[in-house]
């Protein structure tokens, strides 16, 4: 019986390609043993069967960009560990390859605040961050805040100007009535 052996090596043995062809073709997801994708090259082998599935490109995985919507009581962290092949929607896998790869190095772009829920981006493209980096202090964002009694129209002109709380300046916003219980702020960051 023979001593087991990294996938990407005998994958080089297989095809006489490179070590980092090799790698590439494993986290592209494009072999498989005894009929499993894996994609791991260093994932041990002994007398499986390895296939490279037809079409497969020696590629590096081009980043993508997942959104969630994030509950009110999730942290940023348990949200992007959240984000799984299981947790991807159904309508999202319709003609893609969703891979471990995917899921991996994704940062968190514009985080909520603490207690808020909403979309939230995660990222592995350094485009995508710049471009939303950017352009942060022109989007307005909107909160919707369950409130007790009532707010005079007063107090939403004061928002307006803006105010502050806590030794802290809170941007100047937006506010109107989205229905009785819920006032909704429109306030771009500072």
């Amino acid at each position: 019986m023979s001593e087991p052996v990294r996938l990407s090596k005998r994958l080089v043995e297989q095809l006489g390609c490179s070590r980092r062809e090799a790698e590439l073709y494993i986290e592209g997801g494009w072999v498989t043993v005894d009929g499993v994708v894996v994609e791991q090259p260093q994932f041990k082998v002994e007398q499986q069967h390895v296939e490279l599935l037809p079409g497969a490109r020696a590629e590096s995985l081009e980043p993508v960009t997942l959104l969630l919507h994030q509950g009110a009581g999730m942290d940023n962290e348990t949200a992007r560990l959240g984000l799984n092949m299981t947790s991807l929607s159904e309508a999202h896998r319709e003609g893609v390859r969703p891979l471990h790869g995917h899921f991996t190095r994704q940062a968190c772009v514009a985080p909520l605040e603490p207690g808020a829920s909403g979309l939230q981006v995660f990222t592995q493209d350094w485009r995508v961050t710049r471009k939303i980096n950017a352009d942060l202090r022109k989007l307005e964002q909107e909160f919707v805040v369950q409130v007790r009694g009532e707010a005079s129209a007063q107090m939403l002109e004061r928002l307006a100007r803006g105010v502050t709380r806590n030794d802290r300046e809170l941007p100047k916003a937006k506010a109107s009535w989205q229905n009785e219980t819920h006032l909704r702020f429109a306030l771009k960051r500072v």
